[in-house]
């Protein structure tokens, strides 16, 4: 059996969240005798890892035309990512392209296409009509969404339903288990009987982590005797403190920064996961509960009602109820029904989210195009193009007129108020 040259491309933050996991879980598990990978980032952390981990790794800074960081019109540095892109595929006789957002597309797209090199874009965001377009997406060969929400954009902009796949994140349990359990009690000082509460994320807006601290400070005002754990770091920490303050839950609140062990301390007597988070097109951390055997509490939006049986595996409020998340909070205090909902999410786990699963149906995504289904590569949508440059010109004609008309005044009216100033 010959081995197949892979070229994965990841464009991103210099950290380890949820796109960046998926990306070092699935070269980790991947079939080494079956694909030769060879990985293209911008990130050295995410280099490092994978390194680790016997993959070939290139390291070099990214830029996007039009994107939303500065330069945003650096046509030179798109023309030597293009070459650099022909470089690498003839250098390395790549044989499947996967670029592990939407944003390398934009120098992928039109040089696979010159090559005859197929490219698959794995999707772990919603992106508006401006990234979907300015990034060159739908010339994929195959899109790969996390999530129905994730793809539905992509629906609705015209693309070839077969070439858009659903593969649910993976979830490695060996990685999980690594490392002793870190005993949130002992460690943080904390009672027995304490309903121990945990967030994994980003402190940032989206995940919601103010909408936890008032749901904590209505648990507590009920009489329960509740603690926090925030895992994660993020521009809102002071913020996040701030508001605790003003609540009265400082104490209740445990701020536990970036922390590689997340799995360690899930495993070290934590009774609940949840998540405050306003958007979230998966939620990998509760796919890893589930696998860890606990219950979880968040929100019904985005892809998270596809990873959650509500009702089963956890409880889901309606987004940003935090007073609806604080009385289900009330419900998870009971041990037996956590219990009873942890085996479930486990189960569950284990049917939908392993990372054997998730890495074999990549696999046989990159096997079946280099045999050569979806051969033909995807097309920009124009139509839906011109639309949405219509609906922004006739927004922005709207938005112009409605400032023109509160400038302007009555003669009259104006010199009436004129008079009744004293």
């Amino acid at each position: 059996m010959s081995i197949t040259p892979v070229l994965l491309v990841h464009y991103g933050d210099d950290w380890i969240r949820g796109s960046e996991r998926c990306l070092l879980d699935l070269l980790a598990h991947l079939d080494r005798r079956r694909f030769a990978p060879l990985l293209w980032c911008n990130s050295p952390l995410l280099a490092e890892e994978a390194v680790r981990l016997g993959v070939m790794v290139l390291v070099e800074p990214f830029s996007l035309l039009l994107g939303w960081q500065a330069p945003r019109f650096d046509l030179v540095a798109h023309r030597q990512r293009c070459l650099r892109a022909r470089q690498l595929l003839r250098e390395h006789q790549i044989a499947v392209v996967h670029a592990n957002s939407a944003a390398p597309c934009q120098w992928l797209a039109d040089v696979c296409q010159g090559l005859q090199v197929p490219l698959v874009c794995h999707l772990h965001a919603r992106y508006q009509p401006r990234d979907r377009f300015s990034l060159q997406v739908h010339k994929a060969n195959v899109l790969i969404g996390v999530s129905q929400p994730v793809l539905a954009p992509w629906y609705q902009d015209g693309c070839d339903p077969e070439r858009l796949i659903h593969v649910a994140n993976g979830v490695d349990p060996v990685r999980l288990d690594q490392g002793e359990p870190w005993l949130v009690r002992e460690q943080l000082g904390l009672s027995p009987a304490s309903f121990v509460l945990a967030t994994i994320g980003s402190l940032i807006p989206r995940k919601g982590m103010d909408l936890l601290l008032r749901s904590l400070a209505e648990l507590l005002r009920s009489g329960q005797d509740a603690h926090l754990l925030v895992i994660g770091s993020g521009p809102e920490r002071n913020a996040l403190e701030a508001l605790a303050g003003e609540l009265g839950v400082l104490q209740q609140v445990h701020f536990l920064g970036e922390r590689a062990d997340s799995a360690a301390i899930l495993r070290g007597g934590v009774d609940l996961l949840v998540s405050g988070a306003r958007e979230e097109v998966f939620g990998l951390t509760l796919a890893e509960a589930g696998m860890l055997g606990l219950p979880v509490s968040a929100y019904r939006v985005g892809g998270i009602p596809e990873v959650v049986d509500d009702g089963v595996t956890g409880l889901l409020a309606e987004p940003q109820d935090w007073v609806q998340m604080t009385h289900q909070w009330q419900r998870l205090a009971d041990p037996q029904l956590r219990q009873q909902m942890g085996l479930a999410g486990q189960l569950r786990a284990r049917q939908y989210f392993t990372v054997s699963r998730y890495t074999e149906k990549v696999m046989s995504i990159w096997s079946n195009l280099y045999a050569g289904q979806w051969a033909q590569a995807g097309r920009q949508p124009y139509g839906a193009i011109a639309a949405w440059i219509w609906q922004r010109l006739l927004a922005i004609g709207r938005a112009y007129l409605i400032r023109l008309r509160a400038g302007k005044q009555p003669t009259g009216s104006a010199n009436m108020a004129n008079k009744e100033q004293p």
